[in-house]
């Protein structure tokens, strides 16, 4: 019969390495053949303890290490939670939980079993119906979320595999939406290594080790010494304490995880260069949105610089072969979002800006008084690890106030944007080039907010046009309905913009448009106003042609500014002659009605419409006695 070693290294195998390569139609196949290696060995180690018979007290697991029975227990501990991890990733989600909790019981951790829900106490059903409807805390017990911890739980020779245990407890209950045990448990596995640093001297040791016939040399499915391998597991506790905060609702401590876990990486330099760039640009957008710009930037320099280190060695790979093929286009890929995630930051740094430009409303807090705050948040944040000044200084870390400081902002976004579009085709990835033009668009939108010429200003609009209007001629609206709407709202109100910009002009000149303004300011509004038609057009009821009696919640506000926006421009159009000026007017009315109408009946959508609305029924009253006063002095 093979040795107790032997046989672990076979399984192991199996589970870590031959599960990879298993096929579609067999996908559980190795660990399968795993999990009968594992049931062997349990019933082998369990005959161990019996012939043994020796008190299991604490001293079993000793500073010193285990021998004897303390390390036959260690061993039944870390086949058991084999036993529970390959249940879990193979679905069978009541056995993994029943293995795990087994494991955390042999090393004597059982407090940390009974701070959470327990599906074996409550049944797997109501568990689900929990989740269904949830309502978690109504299967929480009473005890106490610190349970006392034992010295055999953080033992040297066990503390890697409890927290091993509590972390996949942790993947477990988070796949079974229960999010509250789910963090009691990671919160557990926080406990023991934090525990474990202040009472231990020892090193610990890896699961594999309590296999191996030389602890001190680990064969090569095992290359990392105990206290990595406890480093790591205590990485992943962040990890996944950061996913489960996300799913708590509680966004700051899940970006204070995410942000602890590329420290820790970044420190143990234990980490894949793209996926750590991804996580870091990703990262940087939450911050940037509670307008810690420092932060964003600092994340953003650190994802470019550790991609960048990256490069090289892509960039060495000559072989053709599908895998090369896979990691340098995965490496294209990386350096397009993380490129899309820096537009993204100049674009809600130049939206700030502009929002900071206008004064603020009585009572309303000063953005100067979070200044303080930031910076000492910023380091608190900084990845000591990286020397990124040089890409910090490219673009700046707070709003502009004027046109030459937002224009770096936006000539830097633009760029960003372009190259990520580069690879973002129109072609391969749709709806990826569409957003990415939309945020160009927007890119140009900020700037000519701070541009202070009208005529520029209307080029800048110009421009989001010709980005728009490209987009839509090639977009089938079949197929990307949603994305033809946005677009077309957007032309619309670009139209509108520049409509303005031109009337702007004509009255700084203080006289009467020309002609040729006239057919300019013209084809501007009949543009806005064929854009907002074609928006209207896409919500009609397909089968009566009509538009809806109510229009959809994701549609509603839209849609009323649209009749809103039709009835003012009608209203600008520069006529040539009495009859179309009466025309114009007239079609004015009707869509300011049509809004007044539909809020009429539909009395809840007055509040949502209300400054709209306000307008909407003045013009209802006024445009009558215009039209009328405008007949009368035409027959004069």
């Amino acid at each position: 019969m093979a040795s107790l070693e032997d046989q672990y290294q076979k399984a192991w195998q199996l589970f870590q390495e031959e599960s990879h390569h298993d096929p579609d139609s067999e996908p559980y196949k190795s660990k399968y053949a795993a999990r009968e290696i594992f049931e062997e060995l349990k019933s082998r180690l369990s005959k161990q303890l019996d012939e043994d018979d020796v008190d299991d007290g604490e001293g079993a697991f000793s500073e010193e290490g285990v021998d004897g029975v303390g390390l036959t227990r260690a061993r039944m501990a870390a086949v058991v939670y084999h036993l529970g991890v390959i249940a879990v990733e193979t679905e069978e989600f009541s056995t993994g939980e029943e293995h795990l909790n087994k494991a955390l019981i042999i090393i004597g951790d059982e407090g940390g079993i009974s701070s959470g829900v327990s599906s074996l106490t409550v049944g797997e059903a109501e568990v689900a119906a929990a989740a269904l409807r949830g309502v978690e805390e109504n299967l929480l017990p009473d005890t106490s979320e610190t349970a006392p911890i034992s010295l055999t739980a953080i033992a040297p020779a066990t503390v890697g595999l409890a927290i091993s245990c509590h972390n996949q407890l942790g993947i477990l209950w988070s796949n079974r939406a229960l999010y509250t045990t789910a963090k009691r448990h990671l919160d557990r596995a926080n406990m023991l290594y934090e525990e474990y640093q202040k009472q231990s001297t020892t090193p610990p040791r890896t699961i594999y080790s309590l296999f191996s016939t030389n602890s001190e040399k680990d064969s090569s499915c095992d290359d990392t010494s105990g206290i990595d391998a406890l480093e790591k597991l205590h990485t992943l506790t962040f990890y996944y304490l950061a996913q489960v905060y996300g799913h708590l609702g509680a966004p700051d401590k899940s970006a204070w995880y995410c942000h602890s876990t590329l420290q820790r990486q970044l420190a143990s330099k234990d980490y894949d260069p793209i996926d750590w760039s991804i996580n870091a640009a990703t990262l940087s957008q939450f911050y940037q949105g509670k307008e810690k710009f420092r932060v964003a930037r600092h994340l953003l320099a650190s994802a470019s610089k550790v991609l960048s280190g990256h490069e090289a060695e892509v960039d060495t790979l000559q072989e053709e072969t599908h895998e090369v093929a896979h990691k340098q286009e995965k490496y294209r890929q990386c350096k397009a979002d993380v490129g899309r995630c820096w537009g993204r930051y100049c674009l809600v740094l130049l939206q700030a800006s502009c929002d900071r430009a206008i004064p603020d409303e009585p009572g309303q807090e000063s953005q100067e008084e979070h200044q303080p705050e930031e910076e000492v948040l910023d380091k608190q944040l900084q990845f000591v690890q990286l020397e990124v000044s040089d890409l910090e200084s490219e673009v700046a870390a707070s709003p502009g106030e004027n046109f030459d400081e937002v224009r770096p902002i936006f000539l830097a976004g633009l760029r960003w944007l372009t190259t990520a579009r580069q690879y973002y085709t129109l072609e391969d990835h749709a709806s990826d080039h569409v957003s990415i033009s939309q945020e160009m668009s927007h890119l140009y939108k900020a700037l000519a907010f701070f541009e202070p010429s009208e005529e520029r200003r209307c080029k800048m609009h110009k421009r989001r046009v010709d980005l728009l209007t490209t987009l839509v001629e090639e977009l089938n609206p079949q197929y990307y309905i949603h994305v033809c709407r946005q677009i077309n709202y957007e032309l619309a109100e670009t139209y509108s913009a520049m409509m303005d910009n031109k009337l702007a002009l004509v009255e700084s000149g203080g006289s009467e448009p020309t002609p040729p303004q006239a057919k300019k300011i013209n084809v501007l509004a009949t543009s806005s106003i064929q854009y907002f038609l074609h928006y209207l057009d896409s919500l009609k009821d397909r089968a009566t042609g009509e538009q809806p009696t109510v229009y959809p919640e994701d549609a509603l506000r839209p849609a009323l500014v649209a009749w809103f926006h039709l009835g003012r421009l009608w209203s600008k159009l520069v006529a040539t002659s009495p009859q179309t000026k009466l025309q114009n007017l007239s079609q004015s009315l009707q869509n300011y009605k049509r809004l007044v109408e539909y809020c009429d009946k539909n009395p809840h959508c007055q509040s949502i419409m209300a400054q709209e609305l306000a307008v909407c029924r003045e013009m209802v009253q006024l445009l009558p006695l215009k039209m009328e006063q405008f007949r009368a002095l035409t027959r004069l």
